[in-house]
């Protein structure tokens, strides 16, 4: 006969074997849906990269079937230099990406989720959220200042990527696709396809990994510091009250504080242009830090109570596609350090 300790022996095994399994399918779930969700993001990008690539290459063709004695270097810098700086590319590029991501997703329920709504927007909840999401770009002048004065030290400078990340639309296209197109569509993939995405395992958890993905999208070192830093208060105002939110949120800083506040001190001489940007960042900053305080408590315990698990990050940070994603952003990164000449 089987006594009962052999029994109690062979029923713990056996639970031990399923939680193994159990834990072990999970990790695969998990790997599997990190994987998705990165793989999409890069492909979206790249395909933004290609449309842009075409739109290149379909302005350079025509000089070379024309009779030109301009020097070709010259010539064609110039013509990427306008493509660049030309927004139509990017919307087309966008659109095609979004048709992209629709049907890689098709099998998700992200569409019902994108669009919830939470609980209500009030009007110093709104204000907050714009204070902190604003001060951001103090942290941006000072991250890059600082970042700059390092690269010095060694002969290299990162100022055409500061200047790239700061630059203002200089085309109709640009200023459409900047302040409106730009910011819609980066919500719907971030704060949409991304944090929904990654939600299932935990709120906090989503609005980390869809800011820290946002962030290294921009494949700019300087700029990846902000996005992040802002990608953090988008993703706080989609989950906890909408993605319409976040859409505004976003297009206040692209266009208010970004395309209007440049045409408004374009008269302006630099020194004046730079104190009136300045001030700006400046009272944010203030009122980022106010708040930081008055609410310290209430933070201390949201922090201390909403902490992700170590595991699960570790399995985040090994999967392959978000890897590859990663890397990829960092070599482009990479790209716009400079040796300084002389």
């Amino acid at each position: 006969m089987i006594n009962t300790e052999t029994l109690q022996r062979g029923y713990k095994e056996l639970k031990n074997q399923l939680e193994t399994h159990e834990k072990q399918w999970h990790k695969k779930e998990i790997r599997k849906t990190i994987n998705k969700v990165a793989g999409g993001v890069l492909v979206y990008e790249l395909i933004m990269f290609l449309i842009i690539i075409v739109d290149i290459i379909r302005r350079i063709l025509p000089f070379f079937f024309g009779n030109n004695e301009l020097d070709i270097d010259s010539a064609i810098d110039n013509i990427v230099n306008k493509a660049m700086y030309s927004g139509t590319s990017s919307i087309i590029a966008v659109f095609i990406g979004m048709i992209f991501l629709v049907f890689y997703f098709r099998k998700c329920d992200y569409r019902n989720l994108i669009f919830r709504s939470q609980e209500k927007m009030t009007g110093i909840s709104f204000l907050i959220l714009l204070t902190i999401f604003m001060s951001a770009q103090a942290v941006f002048s000072i991250a890059g200042a600082g970042i700059e004065a390092g690269l010095n030290r060694f002969g290299f400078s990162i100022l055409s990527e500061i200047e790239s990340a700061a630059s203002n639309s200089t085309t109709v296209s640009m200023f459409l696709y900047a302040s409106f197109i730009g910011p819609i569509a980066e919500e719907i993939v971030f704060r949409g396809f991304v944090m929904r995405g990654f939600q299932k395992y935990g709120t906090y958890y989503a609005i980390f990994m869809s800011a820290v993905i946002f962030g290294a999208f921009h494949g700019n070192l300087i700029q990846s510091i902000f996005a992040t830093l802002v990608g953090f208060v988008l993703g706080y105002a989609a989950m906890k009250y909408s993605i319409k939110w976040s859409i505004l949120l976003h297009i206040i800083n692209n266009f208010i504080f970004g395309d209007l506040l440049s045409y408004l001190t374009a008269n302006l001489n630099d020194t004046m242009q730079s104190m009136v940007i300045y001030a700006i960042e400046g009272v944010f900053f203030a009122g980022t830090i106010a708040i930081i305080i008055m609410k310290r408590n209430e933070m201390k315990e949201f922090i201390k109570n909403k902490k992700v698990e170590k595991g699960l990050l570790r399995l985040t940070f090994t999967s392959i596609w978000l890897l590859i994603f990663l890397a990829f952003q960092i070599f482009m990164g990479i790209t716009g350090i400079e040796k300084l000449s002389g």
